[in-house]
């Protein structure tokens, strides 16, 4: 006998903490497990905006949470690939105190494409370390005090390491998009020079003329030269 799985009560039960975001990065679904850790009840959360839900500490200028992970969804919206992150501090508000709560977490986040390669949700998965965090402290200050200072200019020397390379990966993505663009409309001026016996110039033009007419991108009226000539 087949058992058809109800996945929606399996994400529910999932032991890891899991947001969904749609790719406006508004909040469409919660487990259970980050409803605890969030302290937060879900039915406060969808249909909210990510960082209108999980803010900064208001008036902290050092709080990175929000930056760092909005750059690596916006990166996993570029790429279509999973992002891991460093460990980020990423402080919440206790709903009981008031209070702002040091926080910190290992976070990853994944795409959900659908059958066009599309990203249709973002799933965030987030692993507390926050007691290990704070006891690597005490431990590091027991030792040598010195070595919070120190330890703190690594953290943040991380987080400028990761950002950087997160910027150069995107920086790298786009020149590749680019640069498959650019061989696409190479084509297609090609087949036209052939077939309508114009010079590149006048192939361009064509080109061109034929993407402002139909308001489509000079790199799709490309590539529909190109495949129709393959057909």
């Amino acid at each position: 006998m087949t058992t058809s799985i109800d996945y929606e009560a399996l994400f529910d039960a999932a032991p890891t903490p899991y947001l969904v975001l749609s790719p406006d990065l508004v909040v469409v679904g919660m487990n259970r497990a980050r409803e605890e850790v969030a302290g937060r009840r879900r039915e406060e959360v969808i249909g909210k905006e990510l960082f209108e839900a999980f803010p900064d500490p208001p008036g902290d200028e050092r709080a990175s949470g929000v930056r760092n992970l909005r750059a690596s969804l916006e990166r996993v919206l570029a790429t279509r690939r999973p992002d891991t992150m460093p460990v980020q501090q990423y402080d919440l508000l206790d709903p009981e105190t008031g209070e702002w709560v040091e926080r910190w977490w290992s976070p990853v986040n994944v795409p959900v494409l659908d059958d066009d390669g599309e990203v249709v949700w973002l799933v965030h998965r987030v692993t507390e370390v926050t007691e290990w965090m704070q006891l690597r402290k005490r431990r590091q200050q027991a030792t040598d005090p010195t070595l919070d200072e120190s330890d703190s200019d690594l953290y943040t020397r991380a987080q400028e390491l990761h950002t950087a390379w997160m910027q150069a990966s995107s920086d790298v993505e786009h020149f590749r998009v680019a640069m498959q663009s650019q061989r696409i409309i190479g084509q297609a001026v090609g087949l036209l020079m052939a077939k309508l016996g114009v010079d590149a110039e006048g192939a361009f033009a064509l080109l061109a003329k034929e993407s402002q007419y139909s308001n489509t991108k000079l790199r799709d009226v490309a590539a529909q030269h190109v495949a129709r000539h393959t057909r």
